[in-house]
């Protein structure tokens, strides 16, 4: 999924599945047809500056019982990737381009503010004990796209949902703060939407079309 966003400057997004590893050569394809000077991230700063060293001096990625679920039910689509080849691709991109790459989620020690702010104790048993309904429910399997927005859905409700919708406008927020030269976004599909929506009232001056 992708979104065209006209102004002062130019603002591309596009919406990744970060488990596949076919994604890596679809956001290198998109920054490539651009004449971009910047790569904005769904990541941090310092999770930037980490693919970066993983690029240098590879080590296995943790991932605890959730992700792992994720990441079995996204091979029915493919190749998987952790961590995610379209974050890999264009960080690798903007360093041997000397294109300029930031992360724009929530930095740490504001994101744990924040969730403790908004998620309670009920909210973290209850995702706990969804864990062995996360393997067997049965999923829109129909494409990549329509999975993550589904189990999306399903994990991330009550206080997980206001986090993520904290995350959506923090994102929003820094791309406006940062869109002062020709920029692409790249970002989880399912956080698009949210995205979307607090750029067109940060910027009402900009004409958006869907790709």
């Amino acid at each position: 999924m992708k979104l065209k966003i006209e102004g002062q400057f130019t603002l591309e997004i596009v919406g990744i599945v970060k488990g596949l590893k076919n994604y890596g050569e679809i956001v290198e394809e998109e920054i490539k047809k651009g004449n971009f000077k910047q790569i904005l991230i769904s990541i941090t700063d310092e999770e930037v500056e980490g693919l970066r060293d993983f690029l240098k001096h590879p080590y296995e990625i943790e991932m605890d019982d959730i992700e792992i679920i994720y990441e079995y039910h996204m091979r029915n689509f493919g190749e998987t990737s952790i961590p995610p080849e379209a974050f890999i691709k264009a960080i690798e991109y903007a360093d041997n381009n000397n294109l300029i790459i930031r992360g724009i989620d929530i930095p740490s020690g504001q994101y744990e503010d924040l969730f403790v702010e908004n998620v309670s104790i009920f909210d973290i048993i209850l995702l706990s004990l969804k864990k062995k309904r996360l393997i067997k429910r049965r999923w829109n399997l129909s494409d990549p796209e329509s999975f993550s927005n589904d189990w999306d859905k399903y994990v991330n409700r009550r206080g997980y949902l206001k986090m993520e919708r904290e995350r959506e406008k923090y994102m929003a927020e820094a791309i406006v703060k940062n869109l002062n030269i020709d920029t692409i976004v790249i970002i989880d599909v399912e956080r698009l939407n949210g995205v979307t929506a607090f750029l067109k009232t940060l910027l009402p001056e900009y004409k958006f079309q869907e790709n």
